[in-house]
């Protein structure tokens, strides 16, 4: 897990800046861009009044991780994207592409409902379907929905914080956020969620 201090430093930057300008200081991204991949921290407008420098875990400097905003509307909170699993669905996605063109159909291995699939990654011939969980010692796996596109399976994560951090998450809303505020990561690459009898489950797309 990545040191708070540059998480630290950066929201106490963020705080400031918009306490001074009334704005944020955030790259310009597609309106369509996923809403947790969406508010990017842009540390050249920070840069040296808000923050001495970039942080050093982040991808501008090399590091793993990218930088981003959740809650920009009412309380904007750092966060981060850990850019290996990132990665690592951009690569099965390439591998699903590949085979959806030659064969014409999807690499499905098991129907998990509500319009998602597990991928047959023998199929594709990829090593790496699965990321490492941010919540604990376990591997996410990946999936995919019916129009081929890949993603990651948070479930066992929002179970995660469901079970050990007592989040309570109201009636029709997306347990991504709350699992948001409760990580120091976003749920990057992901489908939205739904809790049926307390359980995570895939929302059905209409």
């Amino acid at each position: 897990m990545p040191s708070s201090f540059f998480l630290e430093a950066a929201q106490k930057g963020i705080d400031e800046f918009k306490k001074d300008t009334a704005v944020l200081p955030i790259v310009t991204k597609p309106l369509d861009t996923p809403i947790f991949e969406k508010y990017e921290i842009d540390f050249r407008k920070m840069i040296p009044k808000y923050i001495p420098d970039v942080p050093g875990n982040a991808f501008e400097k090399g590091g793993l991780y990218k930088y981003i905003l959740i809650d920009v509307e009412t309380k904007p909170t750092v966060k981060l994207i850990h850019l290996g699993a990132v990665s690592t669905v951009a690569d099965v996605q390439t591998a699903v592409d590949r085979y959806r063109g030659y064969f014409n159909k999807l690499p499905v291995q098991a129907d998990l409902g509500n319009g998602y699939y597990s991928i047959d990654h023998t199929e594709i011939g990829v090593k790496a379907w699965q990321v490492p969980s941010t919540m604990g010692n376990y591997l996410l796996p990946l999936v995919m929905n019916a129009d081929g596109q890949v993603g990651i399976d948070y479930a066992a994560d929002i179970a995660t914080m469901l079970r050990e951090n007592k989040a309570t998450v109201t009636p029709n809303t997306d347990p991504r956020y709350v699992l948001s505020r409760v990580s120091m990561f976003v749920p990057a690459k992901s489908f939205p969620y739904e809790l049926v009898d307390g359980e995570p489950r895939l929302l059905q797309i209409k």
